[in-house]
């Protein structure tokens, strides 16, 4: 199982250096991360497509943050930001792309949808017959390490010794 997230922030906040946590006001995320996901997949809503989604990152969940990280979120899951399998997706957000990812989950999730992914909507468990499509369909597609995308990478820095140095 992993996780479906959907922001249309999150490339801004990686940009800002605001990089290692996913937060939410919703208890949702707290229960989905009992359930030991892998990885949590990062959506957005593309510009004037309302009722499509483009995938945006694919991030390695891991139980203690690796990078000093503050939020007023009460409810986080902690991704490792140095992880060769934390990564950004760099051409998704062409309209075959687009409509590739937005088919593969509409069926599924048809209220998430209509109501454009607010609030729980925009976080869902992903079973493993959707992520073995979902990685099936990306696995050619071209990705950056996601700390490639932070304008300031001095100020990310690592928490835990045992994590990969720049």
């Amino acid at each position: 199982m992993d996780i479906f997230y959907h922001s249309q922030s999150f490339e801004q906040n990686v940009k800002n250096g605001s990089v290692g946590l996913i937060g939410s006001s919703s208890t949702k995320i707290v229960e989905l991360s009992q359930r030991l996901p892998k990885l949590v997949w990062v959506f957005k809503t593309p510009k004037g497509m309302k009722g499509s989604i483009q995938l945006v990152a694919s991030l390695l969940i891991s139980e203690e943050p690796s990078v000093a990280v503050q939020t007023d979120q009460p409810h986080v899951i902690y991704y490792d930001a140095f992880s060769p399998q934390s990564v950004i997706y760099t051409k998704t957000g062409t309209p075959d792309r687009i409509d590739e990812v937005s088919r593969h989950f509409q069926y599924r999730w048809r209220t998430a949808f209509s109501t454009s992914f607010r609030g729980d909507a925009g976080l869902q468990a992903m079973e493993a017959d959707v992520v073995r499509g979902l990685q099936a369909m990306v696995t050619e597609w071209e990705t950056v390490q996601m700390l490639e995308r932070v304008k300031d990478r001095d100020s990310v820095r690592p928490i835990n010794p045992f994590a990969q140095p720049r």
